[in-house]
Order: structure tokens, then C-alpha cells, then sequence
């Protein structure tokens, strides 16, 4: 049913806001233009909402295609990514496909990125190594104090790649203004999540110019990755500020309802800073994918 809350997408059911919907509308009569201009005010548009310019972003068919490009750029010099077991692993096919294998590290006793880890795991070998904060699928955060502290050190050996898919969630301070100064810093951001637009298909890059650019040679026309529709659709989600505060106390509303009913049920679960919740079904006996449809 198309009315149906995907659990296991991490979606966000509020959206897009009714602006992004009228700018939707409006723009795709005009889809036999290319959306150059209108590409170049969303960067613009994106670069002042975060404090950087124009230069420091790239546009991508969602945040999985930032991935996918610095996989790519890395794995010309070497050939190991580091990440968290569990992490987001949409992207690790491709980046198995660039040749470069994974290393993971454990979380922490409370489900976290080990930064320590992490860093002791950098060798001369490392390619990048990735974090997602807050996490998925966990829906943990490491705290941004230790997480810029770990990317500054890590940063001076290796790739560091930050993917705040969700930080608007949990209300953590961006790493944009880190990464436009460090070349070997890429922080993604996303539509796709608190802004409702998952298929309008529609990430960013925040970087350093020249590793904008890095980036940008392997798009064979860059930031075209994204449409004339979902271009609208995102410049109008920007400006309302409103929608995103709604959907924020919503989803929190919600995750407070789950736990409640996983206490009730004597489920183990971790509270999330997220719009997703992990939780265990080892005690459930039945089908529960066949249960939950």
C-alpha cells in the first residue's frame, strides 16, 4: 500500500512539506530545461545555510552517491576503509567493487563509533575511514567534541568521511565548517531523511574546493546527478523551518510510543537520536517480517 510506513527504510512518513509539494508541482513543466541555474542557486542556498560557499558543495543523486564518488577517489591510492560493525553498508558493494576491502571495528559497550578504535585500526594501508553519526543502525551518537578531535588526528593519515544523514534528528553541530578546511574531509548531507525527499534522490557533499573538485571530475557532468523537480523540491524544503521542527517532535513522540509498547513486550532495544529504533526480536518466535505485514 502506498500509505505504508516502511520500517526498515528509515523514511520519514511527514514528508515532503506541503512547500516542497507546490515547488514539485510548479517545476516539473519546465523538465525539458536543464536545471543548470537552478543548481547553482540551491548550492548557494545550501553553502548559507551552513556557513561555507558555493565551492565547498557537491550535488548527488543522495548522499550514497558522495559515497560511492569518494570510495571511488580514495581507492586510486589505496585499499582499505575502516567503519564500525554495525554500520550503513548501501555503499560497501561498490567500494568492493573499486577494490578496496573493510575493516571493522566493534562499537562500544553503549552501541557507539570507538573512536580509540578506530584509530588505532589507521594504518599506512587505510583508504578512509568512515563514520555515520548519528549511526544507522544503531541511532547512536558520538558526542561532536571527540568526533572533531578524532578527525583532526585522523585526518593528517587519512580520508575522513562524516555522513550526518540524520544529525538534524539528534540536533548535532554539522563538521561542515572542519571539512571546507581540511582536504581530507567529506561530510555528506542528505534530503532524503528530516527533509522527506528520499525519492527525489537528492545529497550533498560539504568540502574542502579542491576535494569538491576531486570529486566532481568522476561525475560525468557534475552535481547533474540531480533533476530539475528534486532541485525545487529541496530549496523549497530549506526555507521551512517549521515543517522540519514538526516532523522532529512527531518522530519523537513516535519512538516514545515504540518503547512503551518494546517494555510492555520485555524487548530489548537501544534509544535512538534517530528516526529509527534497533531493537531485538530474539525472544519473538513467530515469522515477524511475515507478523509486522
Amino acid at each position: 500500500p502506498s500509505t505504508a510506513i516502511l520500517l526498515n527504510s528509515n523514511e520519514n512518513p511527514y514528508g515532503p512539506s506541503p512547500l516542497a509539494r507546490k515547488a514539485i508541482l510548479e517545476s516539473y513543466t519546465t523538465s525539458n530545461r536543464y536545471p543548470d541555474d537552478h543548481i547553482d542557486l540551491l548550492k548557494q542556498k545550501i553553502a548559507a545555510h551552513w556557513g561555507v560557499s558555493a565551492e565547498n558543495i557537491l550535488m548527488g543523486a543522495g548522499s550514497s552517491e558522495i559515497i560511492g564518488l569518494t570510495a571511488l577517489h580514495v581507492s586510486r591510492k589505496k585499499k582499505k576503509v575502516i567503519t564500525a560493525e554495525p554500520a550503513y553498508k548501501v555503499w560497501n558493494n561498490q567500494a568492493t567493487a573499486f577494490g578496496l576491502t573493510i575493516s571493522r571495528t566493534a562499537l562500544t559497550a553503549d552501541r557507539k563509533f570507538d573512536l580509540p578504535a578506530l584509530a588505532a585500526a589507521v594504518d599506512e594501508d587505510t583508504a578512509m575511514v568512515y563514520i555515520c553519526n548519528p549511526n544507522n543502525p544503531t541511532g547512536t551518537v558520538v558526542e561532536v567534541p571527540a568526533l572533531k578531535n578524532f578527525t583532526m588526528e585522523a585526518s593528517k593519515k587519512t580520508m575522513v568521511f562524516i555522513d550526518e544523514a540524520y544529525t538534524e534528528y539528534a540536533r548535532l553541530e554539522s563538521l561542515a565548517s572542519l571539512a571546507i578546511t581540511n582536504k581530507n574531509v567529506v561530510v555528506a548531507k542528505t534530503f532524503s531523511k528530516i527533509y522527506g525527499l528520499a525519492g527525489a534522490r537528492l545529497g550533498y557533499a560539504i568540502a574542502h574546493a579542491e576535494t569538491i573538485k576531486k570529486l566532481a571530475s568522476y561525475q560525468a557532468w557534475s552535481s547533474f546527478s540531480a533533476s530539475t523537480v528534486s532541485v525545487a523540491a529541496a530549496s523549497a524544503s530549506l526555507e521551512h523551518s517549521t515543517f522540519i521542527e514538526d516532523g522532529r517532535e512527531k518522530t519523537e513522540q513516535a519512538k516514545e510510543l515504540c518503547y512503551e509498547t518494546f517494555r510492555k513486550l520485555s524487548l530489548e532495544y537501544i534509544p535512538s537520536r534517530a528516526n529509527f529504533i534497533l531493537f531485538s526480536i530474539n525472544t519473538i518466535k513467530k515469522d515477524f517480517i511475515r507478523e509486522m505485514e
